[in-house]
């Protein structure tokens, strides 16, 4: 279960990227006065909130143990 969490959120990571670059790919490409710029950051934001959302889950239930960094 913990890994299944772990490659859920790794695969998310790797969906922001995604969204990020085609953003950029259609902020340099597209020349009509499409909503794609903004339609695909949108979804960078909404992913990025889902993977808050699921990290706290995540903490809160055991799923994933931060390390004791600060001592």
């Amino acid at each position: 279960m913990m890994l299944l969490f772990k490659v859920a959120l790794v695969m998310l990571l790797l969906f922001v990227v995604g969204s990020l670059f085609s953003a950029l790919y259609f902020l340099v490409k597209d020349t009509s006065s499409s909503l794609r710029v903004v339609k695909s950051l949108s979804w960078r934001i909404a992913l990025s909130l889902l993977i808050l959302l699921l990290l706290f889950i995540g903490i809160q239930s055991g799923l994933i143990v931060p390390h004791n960094v600060g001592g």
